[in-house]
């Protein structure tokens, strides 16, 4: 990651306990404020920052400016517009994420001060550099994003304490860099710290979040997005309103379909009341002749079973019935061979963890091709099907999807 230097400076400055604001200070002594929030907050939004725009445009630099077409003579006004173009980049960010129109303005002007060495490959190299000066926003939201799918996924239960182990399991240099033993002992309040880059912005606000209880970053099980909980019991979903709906009640609604999904008495369950309820529709459909083959389930027979039925999942789900009773009690017609029976056990790492975890800076924009052309050979019949970027993505996320995703459509 690229530091900014000479006379601007980065500052987090603490502006009442907990509170810390960003302080953009320039060259000549003038300096910008931003809202104070707390570390963890600051994160958060760190992590949902847009910048699907401004990486399309960074890759149309790259790939449709003429100063990288292939020829032997590289043109200096080609140099000249490519440098005019990338120096107006920043400026999409300026509203959305100031913290690094700032320090991407630092950084290009520091780059272009670099001297010509007479190299033929001088210009090329000096693009190729702004190119990545210009990414280095994206770079950073990337690991960011992975360091909060690695450390507080699936940790709402846990401890501050064992979050930080966590990170430090997956990702041990991260680790190193925003151990909240490092900061230095300062009163509470009066804190205030210069940092050189971006990265070394958030990761000083990993720092002081793992050093502080009063909140913990919690992910919403129907949006998918991270947040901050109001208070210290589990919370599964945001105060954000999704389609039109807020989480909290359809994360409810559909949380009913994932439970249903992934225990096995709720399953057999589930197979019972269909078994029943195509039973009771022979039954209604046959005419009293034709009813000699078939297993005896009118209307009230079935009105009996169902309710019942709804009754145990209640108490089962409750925790009042172990799932053997569970079953035992929903079998009133004998349907089962055994009432054995365990909780379907959810699977510990998916193959998208396993992705992320095997490298922090793992960026699936660059990680999937655009399209692939793909023959199952495992196929009777085996036929080419073409898959997107977006195709794969959902391939390696089963099993690891917010329950928008995985139920929304239906």
């Amino acid at each position: 990651m690229h530091k900014v230097s000479g006379g601007s400076q980065l500052l987090l400055v603490e502006k009442g306990v907990g509170l810390f604001s960003t302080v953009l200070r320039y060259g000549d002594g003038s300096e910008k404020q931003l809202p104070a929030a707390t570390p963890a907050k600051d994160l958060i939004a760190a992590t949902e920052i847009d910048y699907q725009e401004y990486r399309r445009e960074i890759r149309r630099l790259r790939e449709e400016h003429p100063l990288f077409e292939d020829r032997l003579d590289i043109s200096v006004a080609d140099f000249e517009d490519f440098v005019a173009e990338a120096l107006l980049l920043p400026s999409m960010l300026q509203k959305t994420d100031p913290v690094s129109f700032f320090v991407l303005g630092e950084l290009l002007h520091q780059s272009l001060q670099t001297k010509d060495d007479g190299s033929a490959s001088f210009l090329l190299n000096a693009a190729a550099e702004l190119l990545y000066i210009l990414e280095d926003s994206v770079r950073v939201q990337t690991c960011l994003r992975n360091i909060f799918e690695m450390t507080f996924d699936g940790m709402e239960r846990a401890k501050q304490r064992e979050r930080f182990e966590k990170l430090c399991q997956v990702y041990p240099d991260i680790g190193r860099l925003c151990d909240p033993a490092a900061l230095p002992d300062v009163e509470p309040g009066r804190r205030a710290f210069a940092v050189n880059s971006i990265f070394g912005l958030r990761l000083l606000e990993l720092a002081l979040y793992f050093q502080q209880d009063n909140q913990r970053i919690a992910r919403c099980d129907y949006c998918w997005g991270w947040f901050v909980p109001k208070t210290k019991k589990i919370t599964r979903y945001c105060d954000r309103v999704t389609d039109g709906y807020p989480c909290k009640q359809r994360g409810a609604r559909f949380k009913r379909n994932l439970v249903e999904e992934q225990d096995s008495a709720l399953k057999i369950c589930n197979q019972l009341r269909d078994r029943m309820y195509a039973r009771q529709l022979r039954w209604q459909d046959a005419v009293p002749s034709e009813r000699d083959g078939l297993i005896p389930m009118d209307y009230d027979q079935y009105t009996t079973w169902s309710e019942n039925a709804r009754l145990a999942r209640i108490e089962y789900l409750e925790g009042k019935l172990t799932a053997e009773d569970f079953l035992r009690r929903i079998d009133m017609t004998h349907e089962l061979t055994s009432y054995e029976t365990d909780k379907a056990e959810l699977v510990e790492e998916t193959d998208w963890q396993r992705l992320v975890a095997g490298k922090f800076s793992f960026d699936p924009e660059t990680h999937y091709p655009e399209v692939m052309q793909v023959l199952d050979l495992r196929e009777l019949e085996p036929e080419w099907k073409l898959y997107t970027a977006e195709d794969l993505r959902r391939e390696d996320q089963k099993g690891h999807q917010s329950l928008r995703e995985k139920y929304g459509k239906g």
